[in-house]
């Protein structure tokens, strides 16, 4: 299904305009001002709309939308299970009944999701899937990557989605403060004010942050990143460093907003992880929900 998926957008979404698009955004309950990166640029739209909605599994709804804006298709091909000209609310009776009174449908938007910021591997992961289980079984997912970013999906757009989100549970360990990605989320949630309302972290052994001379080791780190990249690149012509500009400029505003990052979370206490998994995550689980009411 995925894989016929993506081939109607690959295919399609060039033939849509920004009204068309805008329509279908709001035929599944979507904020536009969130899902379109670029407004303007049409195969982008579709393809953040594509992606959007994959990741909230609703490639059905969207697909029945495209159905009723353009009756003539035939979308079996590409993995539509509905009739021709189906409406996308027939699959779910909330988006219905959402779609006749004008209030919200049942998947909320980023604000109101509840995101997970961590490194792969060892024991950060290992945590964060005993974590996504506990809060599964209490009612409440959690969106992240391995998940939820689809085969080719943009993962700087999907690190852009987690720092707007309402609640993201961070785990910092080592290896996420030395991370471009890791560290790119956390700046780009500073960004977004609120900091501390919209974080719950979680800090791992290994994450050296509470003591002052031991934290200047990861300014040090980015200084030295930095330092590598700028004289890699004095190695080549300007013509060819499309790209790496772009990586320079994410590792210095690492560099310059690292350390006040780590002292507000070193200053928040987060509990030990033992600590939440003796409580069957219930405090964070709980602080979670706090945030939404």
């Amino acid at each position: 299904m995925a894989d016929n998926y993506n081939l109607f957008f690959k295919e399609l979404r060039g033939s849509f305009s920004a009204v068309e698009l805008d329509e279908l955004c709001l035929e599944l309950g979507y904020d536009g001002g969130e899902v379109f990166t670029q407004p303007g640029n049409l195969s982008r739209m579709a393809q953040d709309l594509q992606g959007y909605a994959r990741r909230r599994g609703q490639e059905q709804q969207l697909l029945a939308a495209v159905a009723t804006l353009r009756p003539h298709l035939d979308l079996k091909p590409y993995g539509y299970t509905g009739g021709a000209g189906s409406s996308p609310t027939a699959s779910s009776g909330a988006s219905q009944a959402a779609a006749i009174s004008g209030t919200a449908v049942s998947t909320p938007p980023a604000e109101r999701m509840v995101y997970i910021s961590y490194a792969w591997g060892g024991e950060s992961e290992n945590f964060v899937n005993q974590l996504d289980q506990a809060f599964q079984a209490k009612g409440m997912k959690l969106v992240r990557d391995k998940r939820d970013l689809g085969y080719k999906g943009s993962i700087r757009d999907f690190m852009r989605e987690i720092g707007g989100a309402g609640a993201i549970v961070v785990v910092i360990n080592d290896k996420y403060l030395k991370s471009p990605n890791c560290m790119f989320e956390l700046t780009e949630i500073a960004d977004n004010n609120d900091f501390r309302d919209r974080v719950f972290p979680v800090v791992m052994s290994d994450a050296d942050i509470y003591r002052p001379v031991n934290r200047i080791k990861y300014v040090q780190h980015w200084e030295q990143e930095i330092k590598a990249l700028d004289e890699a690149m004095k190695t080549v012509s300007s013509a060819n460093l499309q790209g790496f500009r772009e990586e320079i400029d994410s590792y210095q505003t690492i560099r310059n907003t690292i350390s006040e990052l780590v002292f507000i979370l070193k200053d928040m206490n987060t509990l030990t992880p033992d600590m939440h998994r003796d409580g069957d995550f219930e405090v964070i689980f709980n602080e979670v929900q706090r945030r939404f009411q």
